[in-house]
């Protein structure tokens, strides 16, 4: 069975190839020029397999880096200015992120065909309920291309919290988005103080707690 490559942390994107088996040993008369023979093919195959799998690697890097992701600034965010954008509600509306400093966020970057984001509305509902009177404010990004998709799951599940639409996808490029739900609070500094990647059980003890340590600090 051939060897298989696997690699799991290149931008996110899985790239996996076939190695080709070890060369089969021969005995017998002449066994020791075949063997040697074989033997050079196999590594020759295998050095191809090792360049393209190289090749891949950067394809994906440089993809990544294309499409607004850059998996070397991963969590590169903590303790910096949380970058600025100007993104529409789903009135149309335009609203700015630096219309909120001075008030602590949670800053949440989701889409309707996320089944986890899915999971995630009923916790932010209920946090932002909780925590409203400390003053905190979730803001919820839209990545969805269509506003009127958007438009039509709150309507089936309402949110209590601020809901946005990033029609460009370019306030998730600044964030260096790469999987959904992503979400990060931003402290009244405007600075990014914790950055969360997949779900989150906001409700959690664990997660009030860190919630509650944000708005103390």
């Amino acid at each position: 069975m051939a060897d298989a490559v696997d690699s799991k942390s290149i931008g996110g994107n899985p790239v996996r190839v076939q190695l080709p088996p070890p060369a089969p040993y021969h005995t017998g008369e002449n066994a020791q020029s075949i063997n040697e023979r074989e033997g050079k093919i196999t590594m020759r195959r295998r050095g191809t397999v090792t360049l393209i799998i190289i090749a891949a690697v950067f394809s994906v890097l440089a993809a990544g880096s294309a499409g607004g992701f850059n998996p070397f600034l991963l969590n590169s965010l903590s303790g910096k200015d949380a970058p600025d954008f100007t993104v529409k509600n789903l009135a149309g509306k335009d609203v700015s992120l630096s219309s909120f400093r001075g008030k602590p966020i949670l800053l949440n970057f989701w889409a309707t065909w996320c089944p986890y984001c899915q999971r995630e509305r009923e916790h932010l509902n209920r946090i932002t309920r909780d925590y409203r009177e400390r003053g905190l404010v979730v803001l919820s990004v839209s990545t969805d291309r269509s506003v009127d998709k958007v438009r039509r799951y709150v309507e089936k599940v309402p949110a209590d919290f601020v809901v946005l639409h990033d029609s460009d996808g370019s306030a998730a490029g600044s964030y260096n988005i790469n999987g959904l739900p992503s979400s990060f609070l931003i402290g009244p500094d405007g600075t990014v103080r914790r950055n969360f990647i997949g779900f989150v059980e906001w409700t959690s003890s664990s997660s009030r707690k860190e919630i509650d340590a944000f708005l103390t600090n």
